[in-house]
């Protein structure tokens, strides 16, 4: 199967086999310079605090719709990187996740790519109801993005 997706019990996993190793998989991935080669809804980001791509760092993803805080947790170069994602609507947090983003070799060149949401916390009434009515259009938004950057990290 090139693309799935599973949500159980709000965890969500989403793929895409690259043809690419993964060790260039994830240098394009970690690197923050290419973010808006594959995240289209991408305005701007912002280093707040630590080493660009090191376990520590804080960085702020401006998108048109919502700002991200992004705190690197772990790094298994070239095999995964872990994060710890704040979706904020203006000042208020809105959604809290942890993610783990897999770089699996299947071949000399060839990557499977995963995007693991663990622990996926919708905060206040409203973003609740959203996820529910929403919830779909949420898990085609995170496939859409993985499949960007297989895109991005073919060409």
């Amino acid at each position: 199967m090139l693309y799935s997706h599973k949500c159980n019990d709000m965890k969500f996993t989403f793929t895409a086999h690259i043809n690419v190793p993964p060790q260039k998989a994830f240098a394009l991935f970690i690197n923050k310079n290419n973010l808006k080669e594959w995240q289209q809804e991408l305005t701007s980001y912002e280093t707040l605090s630590g080493q660009a791509g090191e376990v520590g760092a804080v960085t702020q993803l401006n998108y048109k719709t919502v700002t991200i805080i992004e705190t690197i947790l772990a790094i298994n170069a070239p095999y995964e990187m872990k994060g710890r994602y704040e979706h904020k609507a203006g000042k208020k947090t809105v959604m809290v996740h942890n993610t783990s983003h897999r770089f699996r070799p299947v071949g000399e060149n060839e990557t499977v790519f995963e995007l693991e949401m663990q622990e996926v916390q919708f905060i206040g009434w409203l973003p609740k109801l959203m996820s529910k009515l929403m919830g779909s259009m949420f898990e085609k938004y995170h496939q859409k993005e993985v499949d960007h950057f297989k895109a991005f990290a073919e060409k």
